[in-house]
């Protein structure tokens, strides 16, 4: 099983002044800010992967679809939860095929391209 993203107090101090710096730049956010959100056609394209952990005694089932030619864009959603192990993977499986584009699979995202502190 894979382990959950660990970041380490200095990072997690840095972004919490960031955040909490922002109303001092008085800036109202754009609609420039919001393409993200509307700016969709990426998912056409997009490779999806299963993701099945262990949290508070459920097993969550989350579908994260990644670009696959520009990995960092990505969005992860929560699907839903299984109490067994074995029937969460095979959902997860078949939710994956179901929301891809390419059902065989072909669209791959190299996942070492995410370094990550294992802790």
């Amino acid at each position: 099983m894979k382990n959950d993203f660990y970041l380490d107090e200095r990072a997690y101090q840095e972004l919490l002044d960031a955040c909490n710096n922002l109303h001092f730049t008085e800036i109202v956010g754009g609609v420039v800010d919001f393409n993200l959100m509307y700016d969709d056609y990426w998912l056409q394209d997009s490779a999806v992967i299963e993701n099945v952990k262990l949290v508070q005694g459920e097993w969550e089932i989350y579908l994260i679809f990644a670009h696959y030619k520009n990995p960092y864009r990505l969005i992860k959603r929560k699907i839903t939860s299984c109490f067994c192990q074995s029937k969460a993977q095979t959902f997860a499986r078949y939710m994956r095929r179901q929301a891809a584009k390419d059902q065989r699979g072909t669209l791959q995202v190299d996942q070492s391209m995410f370094q990550y502190n294992g802790n």
